[in-house]
């Protein structure tokens, strides 16, 4: 009863533990750290009375915003565009555009992007082939956050009209005279 107990973490990033708070148990023993809010994957580990507790392994996924644009749908050769931002800031960081399998078990990286400074992304693919198709924006993992997936993204691809596949007439259709070029 009556005893500091003191929350200490580290990250990845950091060699060893840190204190981060400290209270006093109560008259039964018991205590109560107010609430962390890491940005990072964090361990945590407590000590008090000559005891250390087990590590406690705090998992944090980035939070990942996106959208696509112009539309859900598109004729066969027109780029969409996938964009949004990443929190906490990961810029110079891989950011995968997915496609999902098509056994619908899955995703596979079709364009690989960066994140840009400001932690906002964009990444431009064009679909030529028709059907539906889904996409998702992923951010890999690594050892300060879980990464993150966006919400899958429903797009339906419409052939191309022929006059798109039909290659254009020169301006000038007249031949030279024989002999000139």
């Amino acid at each position: 009863a009556k005893v500091p107990v003191t929350l200490e973490a580290h990250t990845a990033r950091q060699h060893g533990f840190a204190p981060v708070a400290e209270v006093t148990t109560d008259a039964a023993g018991n205590y109560t750290f107010p609430a962390q809010s890491p940005i990072n994957s964090t361990f945590y580990k407590v000590k008090g009375a000559g005891k250390t507790s087990a590590v406690l392994y705090e998992g944090v996924k980035d939070m990942l915003t996106a959208t696509v644009s112009p539309t859900t749908t598109i004729q066969a050769g027109q780029p969409l565009t996938f964009s949004g931002s990443v929190a906490p800031d990961h810029s110079g960081h891989v950011i995968y555009l997915e496609r999902q399998n098509a056994s619908g078990t899955g995703f596979h990286v079709v364009k690989v992007g960066k994140v840009l400074s400001g932690s906002t992304y964009a990444i431009v693919h064009t679909v030529y082939d028709p059907g539906t198709k889904v996409f998702r924006v992923k951010i890999p993992g690594g050892p300060e956050n879980e990464g993150a997936a966006s919400a899958p993204f429903t797009i339906t691809v419409t052939p191309a009209p022929i006059i798109a596949l039909t290659p254009e007439a020169p301006s000038n259709s007249s031949l030279p005279a024989e002999g000139q070029s």
